[in-house]
């Protein structure tokens, strides 16, 4: 959803972080790493996270009959009264056979990416099974990912930021663009973090984030495809959570976790924010994109947990 902001509002925002801020650079306002290529910020939360019974949701996914084309509720129930009651049951039946023994391989073969994909093909992509299988992945092998753009489409990345469990702890990590030649720096170093990784949890990061990346490795010639199970937050809550006005992130955010957010720059505004930073050199009014960008990185995490907690209880 567009929302147009009068002048009064963008020049009094303006007018507050310029306030708050005054010269204080970067390096004053966060824990800054200059890799001489970008800016790197790390910093770290508390955030415990509860994978789902591995063993419980292969039982689910074994018994789950309807991910067979040609399988709907009715035919599933006959399917069970005549004794097939899991996939490998199906492996001895004439029709269903082959589909089955394909979807065994997978398991069998950790294949996660390609059963996401298979499950989302079936029914859809926030279909409560594809959050079943975060459990195949190790804790430590998820990336949160967020970008902030200047733009849609077709424009650069200024930051972006991730998220990664250790324990109890969650490293965040922050790729900002001091200026639109570094684009292609924080991408790269982003490529790093991700090879070590087995999926994504983004929030509306299927239809923007991961599509987005891909177009600008596609623009700057960087032949690599971003192919691992993306558990999109957004997705799932709109299954999954009722009783809220809408699906947004800060609206999830103030409804299941009791956050309200102040002195917040809004996602419209952040192009306006980096070009005057550019223009003056001054970071009062990169601080907030920074900022927002980190909560949205810890909202998203936070939220992942409490969608695991419905489908664990």
């Amino acid at each position: 959803m567009l929302i147009e902001w009068n002048d009064y509002f963008v020049k009094e925002l303006k007018r507050r972080f310029m306030e708050k801020y005054g010269e204080k650079p970067l390096e004053e306002a966060f824990p800054v790493r200059d890799t001489k290529k970008c800016c790197l910020i790390e910093e770290r939360e508390r955030i415990k996270l509860e994978l789902p019974d591995v063993e419980k949701v292969k039982w689910n996914l074994l018994s789950s009959l309807s991910l067979l084309p040609g399988v709907g509720p009715r035919t599933e129930m006959k399917l069970k009264e005549r004794g097939y009651s899991t996939l490998k049951d199906l492996m001895k039946h004439p029709r269903f056979e082959n589909e089955a023994s394909r979807i065994l391989r997978l398991l069998e073969e950790r294949r996660i990416h390609e059963i996401v994909e298979y499950i989302g093909r079936r029914f859809k992509m926030s279909h409560p099974l594809i959050l079943h299988c975060a459990a195949f992945h190790d804790l430590e092998k998820f990336l949160v990912v967020d970008i902030e753009t200047l733009g849609l489409f077709n424009c650069p990345i200024i930051l972006i930021g991730t998220g990664e469990f250790r324990g109890n702890e969650f490293i965040v990590k922050q790729y900002f663009a001091r200026n639109l030649r570094e684009e292609e720096s924080i991408i790269r170093m982003f490529l790093d973090a991700v090879r070590e990784k087995e999926a994504l949890i983004t929030f509306n990061g299927r239809r923007f984030d991961v599509p987005f990346i891909q177009e600008r490795l596609q623009h700057y010639g960087i032949e690599e495809k971003l192919e691992l199970p993306n558990y999109d937050i957004y997705l799932f809550s709109r299954g999954l959570v009722v009783g809220v006005p809408d699906h947004r992130l800060q609206t999830l955010e103030r409804y299941l976790l009791g956050i309200e957010r102040e002195d917040d720059v809004p996602s419209a505004l952040i192009p306006d924010f980096y070009y005057y930073y550019l223009k003056t050199g001054k970071a009062a009014l990169a601080i907030p994109i920074i900022k927002h960008n980190a909560l949205d990185i810890i909202t998203t995490a936070r939220l992942f947990d409490m969608l695991l907690k419905t489908i664990r209880d």
